[in-house]
């Protein structure tokens, strides 16, 4: 149970007095974010627990981002063919805007209702949960939000922590602190589905008593078969003696480490230079890193500018382009579907990396710098099998495709996305025990 102790009560008296006082430097960031991502400041009374009611008993799902938000879509779809109605909340215009697109038939048709995930404010939580009236909570990944927690429990609405990780940097600094009320905060949840054994185990040094292993859910994500075939309309105008390589997720402290490195390539290269996809992790980077790139001297065709919104090109390649710029969201696969090998960035700059299995689940060659702390699970097992490739300095990932090879382990990554298949299947049953009715059907 949690808040069970006095100290763990008045930490979060504290907590909530230090968001109250941090609200208008919230709302001033909201609008901030808003001028690049307009989202931010739309149906601004959700951030707050209103809105439009849903339908009670709804199954409430949190997913923080796109990248939560994708992965819960397997998991949430199947749940639909079940006949659950879903109440999805997010925080960020990525994932709202992720979810607007993948669910868009679902929410047409009241199966699935989007809002706004509350700010960490005791009464907002509160009237959130008293507006929507959820069966249970389902929350993605390690999103541990004391006050969340802890108004979920009052209102007596059941807690599952669903593709949960909790990373080894996390694990380090929940052990002192104020990160001690986080880690009590799981006791919260009355059911943990891990990711895998290491994160399970994790989750039980904390008190966690009811947590399971399901795996992870981004191996069942569905990949858009448009973008597919407007990936292949594109590659039978690009020379298929290019290697073609994509560097996706960067951050904008990567860009001067990983510019030169592509510099390099297309400077050096003997024979037919590569084709370079650049894709930069957040929308507000887009137009600096774009800049950057100009500055280097790189003659990139941009997603924005040179093709329509179904990816068809607008006008064909110039034969002096050196690649294309990805400046879209939720087009990810279109770029892995170019690509022979996978750069996958926040892996130079200590941020722990990002999904590396989109890319693999396209038989791409993949490569991350040495941080992969939030990538535990699967990148340790993918290292281990062969299938990820992790290296220390950018100069490293020079030689590495200096000396590249496309295709050579194929069966190997084929083999390895099978194995770690599986998780919407067991979740589902784990779920069912206590907390969806035992009678499965299709509704649509």
């Amino acid at each position: 149970m949690f808040p069970n102790r006095l100290s763990d009560r008045l930490v979060l008296c504290l907590w909530s007095i230090l968001w109250h006082l941090a609200l208008p430097l919230i709302i001033l960031y909201l609008w901030y974010r808003s001028r690049s991502e307009s989202l931010y400041i739309t149906n601004l009374r959700e951030r707050f627990g209103g809105g439009s009611p849903v339908p009670p008993d709804t199954i409430w799902v949190h997913a923080v981002s796109l990248g939560e938000t994708r992965a819960a879509d397997p998991l949430i779809r199947s749940l639909i063919d079940r006949g659950e109605t879903i109440l999805l909340t997010t925080i960020t215009a990525a994932g709202r805007a992720e979810a607007s697109k993948l669910f868009a038939d679902d929410i047409a048709a009241k199966r699935l209702y989007l809002r706004w995930t509350p700010i960490e404010l005791p009464w907002a939580l509160r009237r959130f949960i008293c507006n929507h009236k959820p069966r249970f909570g389902m929350i993605m990944e390690i999103e541990l939000w004391p006050q969340m927690i802890a108004q979920a429990k009052r209102l007596g609405v059941p807690l599952i922590m669903a593709q949960a990780q909790y990373p080894d940097k996390s694990f380090a600094r929940d052990q002192k602190g104020f990160g001690r009320i986080r880690a009590r905060s799981i006791q919260g949840f009355d059911l943990i589905l891990a990711k895998s054994q290491r994160h399970a185990e994790r989750f039980r040094h904390f008190g966690a008593k009811n947590v399971r292993v399901t795996g992870e859910l981004r191996f069942e994500q569905t990949i858009p078969q448009t973008q597919l075939d407007a990936a292949g309309a594109l590659l039978e105008t690009i020379d298929p003696k290019r290697l073609r390589i994509c560097l996706a997720s960067t951050a904008p402290d990567e860009d001067p480490m990983l510019i030169p490195v592509i510099q390099e390539l297309l400077k050096h290269t003997i024979g037919t230079k590569p084709f370079i996809i650049y894709v930069p992790r957040h929308p507000k980077n887009f137009e600096e890193t774009k800049q950057k790139l100009r500055n280097a001297g790189l003659n990139m065709a941009v997603r924005s500018r040179d093709f329509a919104a179904d990816l068809s090109m607008l006008t064909p390649l110039p034969a002096d382009c050196d690649g294309l710029f990805g400046d879209s969201l939720g087009e990810i696969n279109f770029y892995y579907a170019l690509a022979q090998s996978v750069f996958v960035g926040d892996s130079f700059n200590g941020e722990g990396s990002h999904n590396i299995i989109e890319p693999l689940r396209l038989l791409n060659s993949v490569v991350v710098g040495p941080s992969i702390w939030g990538i535990e699970y699967p990148g340790l097992e993918a290292i281990e099998d062969g299938v990820l490739i992790k290296l220390a300095t950018p100069d490293d990932l020079l030689t590495h495709w200096r000396n590249f090879t496309p295709n050579v382990n194929n069966d190997q990554i084929s083999n390895f996305i099978h194995n770690h298949g599986g998780a919407t299947t067991r979740i589902l049953k784990e779920l069912s025990e206590h907390y969806l009715p035992s009678t499965q059907f299709q509704s649509h």
